[in-house]
């Protein structure tokens, strides 16, 4: 069977995929990420109930979806911290395909936002239920605030048949382009920088699963848990000659597995 291998061109580069960021151990970045998304996820509850009110089948069929799937992240967040390295990697799979699944959507939005959607300065009410809402918000307003501050903050309204109601709406209309004109490239580049940090978090959590299928990862240098794995080996460690992990180009798996064992046997006599 084909050989698993992890090959990095340079150090610097292979710092990122044997810790998080170069920064943290690589098992506490898997575990924020995937809290991270967890909590993403769990906004699709809120989302759901605020759907009613006024939205698309593409964003109820988006809010099912991660209600769904929240049980699959509490499951991968509870394999991570056990360090069970077969689980882990059964999640780094479901990971990498919740990605691309929720990219479909992502796409689907974006091709709304920047292609079909005005960006005229019109207000938008999506239901009668949310125009209901901004009259119980301006209502409760006006409660603790005086007349004039109410006329300062709420819009005018103008005669749209008039000439300065017309003026009015195309300056609106002007200022609305000109501002999604100097926005949209910096929007382009959240959702691209979004979608590649996903990317980056997958690949952090199959290097996790490896190490962790090698017993080579609590040798790591900022693994926070290396004294505890090798004197109480707590991790799984699972010799498949079919799955290796090279971690510095031209070092095998196997002869880090040994060191490995040889540093757990010393630490274990110290103790």
């Amino acid at each position: 069977m084909p050989r698993l291998y992890l090959r990095l061109p340079s150090s610097s580069l292979q710092s990122h995929f044997t810790s998080f960021i170069g920064l943290i151990d690589i098992k506490v970045g898997c575990q924020i990420f995937t809290l991270f998304s967890l909590f993403n996820k769990i906004a699709g509850i809120f989302g759901i109930i605020a759907i009613f009110q006024g939205g698309s089948l593409a964003q109820l069929s988006l809010y099912t979806y991660s209600i769904a799937s929240i049980p699959v992240f509490i499951w991968g967040l509870r394999e991570i911290s056990d360090e069970r390295a077969n689980a882990v990697l059964r999640y780094a799979h479901v990971f990498i395909l919740d990605h691309l699944i929720s990219s479909g959507w992502t796409l689907l939005f974006a091709l709304w936002w920047f292609i079909y959607a005005p960006h005229d300065g019109k207000p938008v009410t999506n239901s009668s239920h949310q125009a209901g809402l901004m009259d119980l918000i301006e209502s409760l307003e006006s409660e603790y605030r005086t007349a004039e501050e109410m006329t300062r903050f709420r819009h005018k309204e103008y005669n749209m048949s008039t000439p300065e109601g017309q003026q009015h709406a195309a300056l609106r209309t002007q200022n609305a382009h000109e501002i999604w004109a100097t926005e949209r490239g910096f929007a382009a580049v959240v959702l691209v920088i979004g979608w590649l940090l996903k990317i980056y978090f997958a690949l952090v959590l199959y290097s996790y699963a490896l190490h962790l299928r090698h017993g080579t990862y609590w040798i790591l240098p900022l693994s926070k848990s290396r004294t505890a794995n090798a004197a109480h080996a707590s991790y799984e460690t699972v010799a498949h000659e079919d799955a290796e992990v090279m971690l510095d180009e031209g070092v095998d798996a196997d002869e880090l597995q040994e060191e490995g064992s040889m540093r757990m046997s010393e630490i274990r006599d110290a103790h």
